[in-house]
């Protein structure tokens, strides 16, 4: 594989049920065109991610503190602002269906939570971008693609992964997880999927939502002692998914 799919790769580790109709619409460039909602829960309610730089130093700051063990793990906590930088660089001059993988939960009209779905193909469809990358140094870059060996990204036809799902701190227990997995669900049956599946690290507490959710554990990941922990900080990730009907 080489540096600048690896690259790509690692800005996307990890990482409802209704009958609802799944519409999607494509902002124009820097979102002034306002995406439609695509479900409501209470005062949760979902969309597509825009090109506008709120969403993306948005999403930038929600993924890189939800993995914020990983991240520190793999470079350092003083280039976790370049970290966000890297992913809010990734989300620019897209192309439409990049946009529609990409969703923001918003609580009361606040965001509050994001979920990325990747898609069989997708590599190819959306290829990493070395000018994506801030300065971080050459430790801290090969900290990153150590980071992206040791998570699976493989994604066969038919099946949807769930590359990653954050919440924000101060929005969590309020059912933001569970809207988004339920988004996740109808986007990936509207695709033509039978499956959706996850990696989570075996001592994710997330995993009991995960449970609760329908998913269902099917193997796990344990590379050699140093690989697994050299690259995520973790012994061991769990691969957990859901027959959708």
């Amino acid at each position: 594989m080489n540096s600048e799919k690896k690259l790509h790769n690692c800005y996307w580790i990890y990482k409802v049920m209704d009958n609802t109709a799944v519409t999607t619409q494509q902002p124009s460039p820097g979102g002034q065109t306002p995406p439609k909602q695509l479900h409501s829960s209470g005062p949760v309610s979902v969309r597509n991610a825009t090109e506008s730089t709120e969403d993306r130093e948005f999403l930038g700051r929600v993924v890189i503190d939800g993995f914020e063990g990983k991240y520190i793990h793999a470079t350092n906590r003083e280039s976790l602002p370049a970290m966000q930088t890297m992913f809010a660089n990734h989300m620019r001059g897209r192309p439409p269906l990049f946009y529609e993988r990409h969703f923001i939960a918003e609580y009361n009209g606040e965001k509050a939570g994001a979920i990325v779905l990747r898609y069989h193909g997708d590599s190819e469809l959306f290829p990493g971008r070395e000018e994506d990358l801030p300065p971080v140094g050459c430790c801290n870059t090969c900290g990153i693609i150590l980071l992206e060996m040791a998570v699976p990204t493989d994604n066969p036809p038919g099946k949807c992964l769930i590359d990653m799902i954050c919440v924000d701190t101060k929005f969590r227990g309020k059912g933001i997880g569970k809207v988004l997995l339920d988004m996740a669900e109808m986007d990936a049956k509207k695709r033509g999927c039978k499956e959706i599946f996850l990696w989570v690290s075996s001592t994710n507490r997330a995993k009991h939502l995960y449970e609760r959710q329908g998913y269902t554990y099917k193997n796990k990941r344990t590379l050699c002692c140093c690989g697994m922990w050299c690259g995520t900080g973790e012994r061991e990730i769990v691969r957990m998914e859901k027959v959708l009907e």
